[in-house]
């Protein structure tokens, strides 16, 4: 769209969702190391990247479920932009409980994101 300027709404989403922000919620991502090349079998270090994010969580939306994937005893939580791209590798935890990510989807559904919204099993 012409003339919208994307950046300048996700800076307005992660204003919102800062004002509104709910608990603990975190994102990490865990990348496994490249293993020693004299021992192939032992896996190399991971690296863990974590970041807390500013987000609403809720339970989910009724025009969400669908019976299969999302169910409705799930939550979403809504969060601002990270400074990684989230993906559903990523572990998300909310208030020191690990969730089990079910879905993932950014804001608007194409172009530049700003907002996701994430399906965790509650």
């Amino acid at each position: 769209m012409t003339g919208f300027d994307y950046a300048k709404m996700a800076g307005s989403a992660a204003r919102l969702l800062t004002r509104f922000n709910q608990g603990m919620v975190t994102i990490s991502r865990i990348v496994q190391g490249e293993p020693d090349p004299t021992t192939p079998w032992v896996p190399g270090e991971p690296t863990i990247t974590t970041e807390t994010l500013q987000a609403t969580v809720k339970r989910v939306e009724q025009k969400f479920i669908d019976g299969t994937l999302i169910v409705g005893t799930e939550d979403q939580i809504t969060f601002a932009v990270p400074s990684f791209e989230p993906s559903l590798s990523d572990e998300f935890t909310v208030d020191g409980k690990v969730r089990v990510l079910k879905d993932l989807r950014p804001l608007p559904g194409a172009g530049l994101p700003v907002a996701y919204i994430a399906f965790v099993a509650a």
